[in-house]
């Protein structure tokens, strides 16, 4: 039995399971639930050219936006978030052709979960970095772009080192001194994330600025300056620049 036949039949292995999985769960989200699982039969559907595992994908989006409401959980494991990204994901690769906004329902319950609800961590799964995916997909949309970029501005500011290893402390799940560098690091791969976010959205709008960050970068690189006056010129930098927008 050749390679491609085992991964054929571990496929509608799968396949079946899923089917059988995706009426069943309660779950909507995009790792444990309908949408996750979608995801995976559209995809399935392009690989044996049945669409018919498309037309099952389809039902099971539509029933995951049936199941939301106001105030359906905005974490990206479960909730809102990882669904938006999800339907986004779907959209750009030409899975699903839509001339609505789909998710522009979402953004209401997404901006309260950033700027008043109180934050879990800084995990993908649950916590900031989720809300962080769902706000950059909305990038992309002229709408909601104001409110994505407060979101990911409010969640950049969140991303300091000190703060977070302090939640954590007091969190129940406290950080050893044997897990303060892996903190450390995720914390700093966040920072530079979301920096690197608002300084596209900058550039994008004004392309004078990119030489400014450019420079910037490089002084960090070579540690002439500090990430932290990187992170704050980026920070003061864009306050300025949403002054002379508006």
């Amino acid at each position: 039995m050749d390679n491609l036949t085992t991964i054929k039949q571990d496929l509608y292995q799968i396949a079946q399971m899923l089917m059988l999985n995706g009426t069943l769960t309660e779950c909507s989200g995009i790792v444990r639930g309908k949408l996750g699982i979608s995801i995976f039969f559209f995809h399935y559907a392009q690989f044996t050219g049945n669409m018919l595992y498309a037309d099952y994908a389809m039902d099971l989006i539509d029933e995951t936006l049936s199941q939301l409401h106001v105030n359906s959980s905005a974490d990206y494991e479960r909730g809102l978030a990882g669904i938006g990204v999800g339907i986004d994901y779907l959209i750009q690769n030409d899975f699903l052709k839509v001339e609505d906004d789909v998710c522009e329902e979402f953004d209401d319950r997404m901006y309260r979960a950033v700027m008043y609800d109180p934050w879990h961590d800084f995990s993908q799964y649950e916590g900031l970095t989720g809300y962080g995916r769902y706000w950059i997909t909305r990038l992309r949309y002229q709408s909601p772009s104001v409110q994505a970029r407060e979101c990911l501005l409010r969640i950049a500011s969140f991303a300091n080192i000190s703060e977070v290893l302090l939640y954590y402390r007091r969190s129940p799940t406290q950080v050893t001194e044997r897990y303060f560098d892996v903190m450390y690091q995720t914390c700093h791969m966040i920072q530079m994330d979301y920096a690197e976010q608002v300084m596209k959205l900058i550039v994008e709008e004004n392309s004078r600025f990119e030489e400014f960050f450019n420079q910037l970068i490089s002084l960090t690189n070579d540690e002439i300056i500090s990430t932290k006056v990187l992170f704050n010129t980026v920070y003061h930098t864009y306050i300025h620049f949403l002054k002379t927008e508006n």
